[in-house]
């Protein structure tokens, strides 16, 4: 099933691809979504009546400007795609549901970023927003980690300079 053609538009930042696609897989797809230029790989159980996983397709949008424009040199730097992403999510979803809302989504991120810590080791290097790689495989540093912390450097970064010059 396809989504067609989506007009969207990012903080005075035009859509940068020709088209936007969604394109719902069977159930065995192993996430949420997955983010292509121009396509995003989505769970059917992303598609629900009350919309409440339409965060998720937010949160691929997004990657159309922090991943798939501008992307990490390494593994090290993942969470300069996904913080980023997951602080304009939260961006479009206190536009939205309110602040309240996006602080309850914050919330429930930071619990998810503290297990992941108290899994790794709180001084584990997976622990922090920049690991140390080495010559490890990614898949052993995915977590909640690098989404989390990343969006709270740059919300705390926002607080600091003003919401004005954060888009």
């Amino acid at each position: 099933m396809w989504f067609g053609n989506v007009s969207l538009q990012y903080p005075s930042t035009p859509y940068p691809w020709p088209k936007y696609d969604i394109l719902i897989l069977p159930p065995s797809f192993p996430f949420g979504g997955m983010e292509n230029p121009m396509l995003t790989f989505v769970s059917p159980t992303v598609i629900v009546g009350d919309k409440s996983q339409v965060y998720v397709a937010a949160h691929e949008i997004a990657h159309s400007w922090t991943g798939n424009t501008v992307t990490c040199a390494d593994w090290s730097n993942f969470w300069l795609n996904e913080g980023f992403t997951v602080f304009a999510e939260r961006r479009a979803s206190t536009a939205i549901k309110g602040l309240d809302f996006t602080k309850v989504a914050a919330f429930i991120g930071n619990h998810s970023a503290y297990e992941a810590m108290e899994d790794y080791g709180y001084w584990n290097s997976y622990s922090t927003l920049h690991p140390n790689m080495g010559s490890d495989t990614p898949d052993n540093s995915f977590s909640e980690i690098p989404y989390e912390k990343g969006f709270q450097f740059l919300w705390h970064i926002q607080q600091l300079l003003g919401e004005h010059l954060m888009g």
